[in-house]
């Protein structure tokens, strides 16, 4: 990945930045030799003088499947002047951001949600006063910018961010993990303006990049000098062993279902992930609920484990389509270990499989002229040109998406597509919203090969594609990653997954509609209950091919005061549905007015972080007469394995453009795309131009990739792939998943020849001429037309 370069026209202060967390109110400012001097460098690269971050912390703990993280950053101005603070900074993608506290000396603020103008209108009247104030605002669900007015000399100022997120658990393990740095974004689109205070322009493919790209501190020097992380576990069953693959840590056990888990105090640079995971004994942990009720509303979370898979005897024949990320951002160790797990993937193919590669940077290339059977000479021929893939150019992740979508599917094999990146790219609402809508049957599993990667895009893409993400970190064998792949793939857990509440006034599940589960890993449901009971929620599908249910017996109480987490996670998961309904007006800055009342005031009634809300807190007191100040922004780490090269082209220093040492070097120019592109193994590249002339052609081929398999089939007389299909009077029932439900939408449904039986936030269930499907399928609003 590479960027092209925009003279800032703020002052930048290196200010030894992180937001992570809570530490104490005064640390003891630490030299670490070696670490690099940072000064604020203003435009022409003129030093402003020196800032430094005393401390940065993170504090979690963990109760079963929630952690609640405490973030707390402070940070003193070490001007001679007042100055505006603007950073920005990465938070769980999955994080539910409940709660913002400001302290100033002996003063704490709350922070207040806000619509995101209301709040930024707060904060601008406050700046202007001479007021301390902050503004907290999201980017994307990941991405968080906080700027701070009014800090005067020599003053010290303390943000305190919580959240709550749900643990990942697959096979006996939980895993929590905490990004430490925004990773340098690729940003496609012309140039349109630059409103935020990032090194990149806004675009007309991402209106906000200036907001998403942090300047990065040059190579050699750093932007943080310690950092604490603690994480006390109480799992409520024993643990077996607790670990951190990218960091040192301490444990401690004070009983056998806890730990307290403590960063070694070592002057290591924030450039990574912090991961955590612990095992507990297999079958301790089961399918339970958490409730929460104080007032009228009832929040409830239910916790489902599917069964154990169980390997087939004989594995279904597949086509596989490997996809990898060469650009500038994968140079060196990504590249290489996204390239040892793909070896170990093609090595141990079934014969009987097909296969295709495509690899992209600036251009998608496509090795084979159509998949070819998994033989040793056609895997040999695949090894050679992965072998030779340089990392270079630009992330067009968005027409690489469309090279593999267009590509003609075999109708006789599931697709299967491994999507291998770091994900560093601005228009991710674009890319994931394009595997959803082009997938058709195929299912997609993304890979994130480094050790801080965007995993916003890389849960979506899986969420999107109907498949399940990994992470391959740098020092992480490729082979243990590629076994669990071939594991998923070759038995799904559960599969036409599908929940009942039997006696339970529940209301607004999201999930609204459960996917197919690859992974021993629980299927986390929340929803609100409006009267209390009793009664039973109902876990069904197919087992390989045969059926499966799981009863819970739930008692839904009158009062719970407990557990009030999973009121905002309920409220994030709403949001996130809200948000899914129109993820390309997400990313082009048209999302629908409707829908962003709703996510604004399920936000508002929540206390709740999203894109259209933000939280604010000023002090009363008037601390800087006039409101005079300079802005300056706070630089990020490089994230640990990601070249300098690969991403700026090695130029660190200013040039005549009067950047300064953290705006990048200008670095869109294609490099030579490797030997493999000489190669005769190379004929079937597709340039780009081919995948949007595809794209042009791809109206024709609606109805079939939106009509599931079986009522493709039933339209072409065939055999059903699947479930069979009953027709009565020349009608067939079907499931119709939609982008939304709203009166112009149903009005249409029912103009293609829908009779409506029954209507969700996102789907509805009805009976149509078979000879009517295909229609139904492309009428706009419509993603998928299924069996019930």
């Amino acid at each position: 990945m590479e960027k092209t370069a925009h003279p800032l026209t703020m002052a930048m202060a290196v200010l030894t930045a992180l937001l992570l967390g809570g530490g104490p109110a005064h640390a003891e400012e630490k030299t670490v030799p070696g670490s690099g001097t940072l000064d604020a460098i203003g435009p022409g690269g003129k030093p402003l003088g020196a800032c430094a971050l005393r401390h940065t912390d993170v504090a979690v703990e963990i109760s079963g499947f929630v952690a609640r993280v405490t973030v707390t950053q402070l940070f003193a101005s070490r001007f001679t002047e007042p100055v505006e603070a603007i950073y920005t900074f990465p938070l769980s993608d999955r994080a539910a951001v409940d709660a913002m506290s400001m302290r100033t000396g002996e003063r704490t603020i709350r922070g207040e949600i806000k619509r995101r103008e209301e709040a930024r209108r707060i904060y601008e009247a406050a700046r202007k006063a001479g007021q301390v104030a902050a503004l907290l605002d999201q980017e994307r669900p990941n991405i968080f910018t906080q700027a701070l007015a009014n800090l005067m000399p020599g003053a010290t100022v303390e943000i305190r961010i919580e959240y709550v997120e749900p643990l990942l658990f697959r096979d006996g393990t939980f895993e929590f993990s905490f990004p430490t740095v925004v990773g340098p974004r690729f940003i496609p689109g012309a140039p349109t303006g630059h409103a935020g205070n990032g090194w990149a322009p806004d675009t007309t493919r991402v209106p906000d990049a200036s907001h998403i790209t942090p300047p990065v501190t040059p190579e050699g020097t750093r932007a943080g000098h310690d950092i604490g992380i603690s994480v006390d576990i109480d799992a409520g069953v024993p643990l077996l062993n607790v670990a951190s693959p990218l960091h040192e840590i301490d444990v401690e056990r004070p009983e056998a279902n806890k730990a307290r888990v403590h960063l070694r105090d070592q002057a290591e640079i924030p450039n990574r992930d912090f991961v955590l995971r612990y095992a507990v004994a297999g079958d301790e942990v089961r399918s339970g609920y958490l409730v929460h009720r104080d007032g009228d509303e009832g929040y409830v979370t239910f916790v489902l484990l599917p069964p154990k898979q169980v390997t087939p005897e004989t594995a279904a024949p597949k086509e596989m389509i490997f996809v990898i990320d060469r650009s500038g951002s994968q140079a060196g160790l990504p590249l290489e270990k996204a390239k040892e797990t793909m070896r170990w993937i093609l090595d141990h193919m079934n014969p009987n499989d097909t296969f295709q590669v495509v690899d992209f940077g600036n251009t998608a290339n496509v090795l084979f002229p159509a998949p070819q059977l998994a033989s040793p000479e056609m895997k040999r021929a695949a090894r050679a040109h992965i072998d030779a893939l340089e990392a270079n150019g630009g992330t067009m992740m968005a027409e690489a998406v469309r090279t593999v979508c267009a590509l003609p599917a075999d109708r006789n094999r599931l697709r299967i597509v491994t999507f291998m990146t770091d994900g560093y790219i601005g228009n991710d609402f674009e890319v994931i919203d394009l595997v959803r809508s082009l997938r058709g049957t195929s299912r997609w599993f993304s890979f994130g090969a480094g050790n801080c990667v965007n995993r916003f895009l890389l849960e979506g893409l899986a969420r999107a594609g109907g498949g399940e993400v990994d992470y391959i970190l740098l020092n992480d064998a490729g082979e243990a990653v590629a076994k669990r792949f071939y594991e998923r793939i070759a038995a799904p857990a559960l599969t036409d997954v599908r929940l009942e509440f039997r006696g339970l006034d529940v209301v607004d599940v999201f999930p609204t509609a459960p996917s197919d589960v690859w992974d021993r890993r629980p299927l986390i449901v929340h929803a609100r209950y409006r009267r209390a009971g009793e009664g039973q929620v109902v876990l069904s599908g197919f087992r390989q091919g045969k059926p499966y249910k799981q009863v819970i017996d739930v008692t839904l109480p009158e009062r719970a005061t407990g557990n009030g987490a999973i009121a905002s996670m309920w409220a994030r998961a709403k949001v996130d549905d809200l948000m899914w309904q129109d993820l390309a007006g997400l990313q082009s800055g048209t999302f629908p007015e409707a829908l962003r009342e709703e996510i604004v005031q399920t936000a508002l009634g929540h206390r709740l972080m999203t894109q259209f809300t933000s939280f604010v807190a000023v002090e009363d007191r008037v601390v800087n007469e006039g409101g005079t100040q300079r802005t300056v922004s706070v630089p990020v780490e490089m994230p640990q394995g990601v070249r300098y090269d690969g991403i700026f082209g090695g130029a660190a220093e200013s040039d005549a453009g009067g950047r300064g040492v953290n705006a990048p070097a200008p670095m869109m120019r294609a490099k030579s795309p490797g030997v493999a592109r000489d190669s005769a193994i190379a004929q079937g590249s597709l340039a780009l131009t081919g995948a949007l002339a595809a794209e042009e052609k791809s109206a024709r081929r609606i109805a079939p990739v939106r009509l599931a398999p079986e009522l493709q089939a039933l339209l072409e007389g065939a055999p059903s792939p699947g479930r069979p299909v009953r027709v009565v009077d020349g009608r067939v029932q079907v499931k119709v998943l939609l982008r939304n439900t709203h009166a112009l939408t149903l009005h249409r449904l029912e103009a293609a020849g829908l009779r409506l039986h029954q209507v969700a936030a996102r789907w509805v269930v009805g009976s149509i001429e078979v000879t009517k499907l295909a229609a139904l399928a492309e009428r706009d609003g419509v993603e998928r037309v299924e069996l019930p």
